[in-house]
């Protein structure tokens, strides 16, 4: 009998051995390497452009050139190589900022990034800037999916781009689900966006996820082109998302952002970093159980540039070197753009607003911060430097107010956000951001005379403030007369340079915070 017992409790004890085997075998993460290498705010930075950083150490700065296609496709080459399961994510804004994207409508971008071939690449506001079927008619030209899933055109009743995408990997299932700007209105001109709408982030968001959960999808993606501020809000709100690579604000995070189990990822602007996310992605639990990552400078000195993407380049911008090349004026102060998250005046600004002004004889212009996209240093101004400045292609729009309605607008610029802070000429006014919004403007001059609230004033601005007046000035546009003017804007600046030969740019205190620093 005891002998039976020993047999049994063995036979027991194996069986226990076996199924706590099973457990812990079930419980250990199956685990697959996956790389996401991301970029995002390119803005036709095709050819390599030079930067200039100080040494903590010596104090001394150092020059060296980054970027340009060619060169980040170079990195991306490597990486894709080193890498066991690589994708290739891009968050939007590659049309814009150099005068081969304003001369082919944004099409020379398509064409290199078809070289590239990222896995996905989201919809920014500046893919917009040629107008929504301009856009629409590159989609069958591109060799790679291009993805939003918050556009929604009402004409033709169907999203506007394919929203998501579902990429299989080592093993691993990825869903990639593209979102844009929710306010793209504002950040584009409206004639551009004829017919289409923004559907609500959240919604599409949680639409899209229960599909990717019904599609078994381990790891979900979110490519997007809104900021960090918005992206984070996203993250808050679905915790399924296993990580965004995220666009617009321009931000280098050398380190992921971790809000709740969402990583946040960006890699600054014009190709000068590319981000390198590595993870580790448990298939038993459909997350992510270790994750690193970091920003690679694209040094042009450290890699080999892939030599079919710069033949291409040199074939897209070599017939327009020579008119870029072209020195029209002699600049002898720096042009400075108005300081990130601040509200000023800019000596480059009040120089463009000035020539507005006299171009459209008028009493005040108006010129968007924003609008200015580049500063440039003391030395030669050449025709490129004019169009990187303005790269836009907009018109001069002229209106009128009262007096009345013009001390309106100023209050409302004292408390927007620099994204719609404009530059002006024609006009000074000192305003104290501690006071409450609608009490800050002090006093406002014109032509050395106070405001007089029933007089006319005539404005002279671009087409893309007058599509946003609102957002800008906070007043209604219904009731106002627009008047376009023929001459493209960075036309009248080109000619102004020309005329004018020699500049020295200075702020004169047309705009005085009475809060600043204080």
């Amino acid at each position: 009998m005891a002998h039976y017992r020993t047999k049994t409790m063995k036979t027991q004890f194996k069986i226990l051995s076996f199924v706590l085997f099973l457990s812990v075998a079930a419980a250990q993460p199956k685990l697959v390497p996956i790389t996401i290498l991301h970029w995002n705010d390119f803005h036709a930075q095709n050819e390599p452009y030079n930067v200039t950083v100080k040494s903590r150490a010596t104090g001394q700065d150092t020059s060296f050139t980054v970027g340009g296609t060619a060169t980040l496709l170079g990195y991306l080459n490597k990486y894709r190589q080193e890498s066991p399961n690589p994708l290739l994510l891009h968050a939007g804004d590659d049309f814009q900022g150099s005068p081969i994207s304003s001369q082919t409508y944004g099409r020379s971008q398509i064409e290199l990034l078809n070289l590239i071939k990222p896995d996905a690449m989201t919809l920014g506001n500046h893919e917009f800037d040629y107008g929504s079927e301009k856009l629409r008619s590159y989609f069958p030209l591109a060799q790679f999916p291009i993805l939003t899933a918050n556009v929604y055109d009402t004409i033709r009743k169907t999203p506007f781009a394919q929203p998501t995408r579902i990429i299989k990997t080592g093993g691993v299932t990825v869903g990639v689900m593209g979102l844009t700007h929710p306010q793209l209105e504002t950040l584009v001109i409206r004639d551009s966006l004829v017919g289409l709408i923004m559907l609500d982030i959240d919604s599409v968001a949680t639409s899209h996820i229960r599909e990717f959960r019904q599609q078994g999808v381990d790891l979900v993606v979110s490519v997007t082109h809104m900021g960090l501020r918005l992206d984070s809000l996203l993250a808050m709100n679905h915790p399924e998302i296993d990580v965004i690579v995220s666009g617009h604000d321009h931000v280098p995070l050398f380190t992921p952002k971790r809000v709740n189990r969402t990583i946040i990822v960006q890699a600054g602007r014009w190709g000068r970093y590319l981000g390198k996310l590595d993870l580790q992605v448990d298939l038993t639990g459909d997350s992510v159980y270790s994750f690193a990552g970091r920003l690679i400078e694209t040094r042009t000195s450290d890699i080999v540039p892939d030599p079919v993407a710069e033949r291409e380049v040199e074939r897209l911008v070599g017939e327009l070197r020579t008119a870029m090349e072209e020195v029209i004026g002699e600049l002898k102060t720096p042009w400075v753009r108005t300081p990130d998250r601040r509200r000023s005046e800019s000596n480059i600004g009040s120089w463009q607003t000035d020539v507005m002004r006299a171009y459209a004889k008028t009493d005040i212009a108006i010129q968007n911060s924003t609008g200015i996209r580049t500063p440039l240093a003391a030395g030669p101004i050449k025709v490129g430097d004019i169009w990187r400045m303005n790269p836009f292609g907009n018109y001069f729009v002229v209106f009128e107010v009262d007096g009345k309605t013009l001390r309106q607008m100023l209050e409302f610029q004292s408390s927007v956000s620099t994204q719609e802070w404009c530059q002006v000429s024609g006009l000074r006014y000192i305003f104290d951001s501690r006071k409450p919004a609608g009490e800050r403007v002090q006093s406002i001059q014109l032509g050395g005379k106070t405001l007089e609230e029933s007089r006319i004033y005539t404005i002279v601005t671009n087409n893309y403030v007058t599509s946003n007046i609102p957002a800008h000035f906070g007043i209604d546009s219904k009731g106002l007369k627009f008047r376009t003017l023929p001459t493209m804007d960075r036309d009248v600046f080109i000619d102004a340079v020309r005329q004018m030969k020699t500049i020295s740019s200075f702020t004169d205190g047309r705009v005085i915070d009475l809060g600043a620093n204080r």
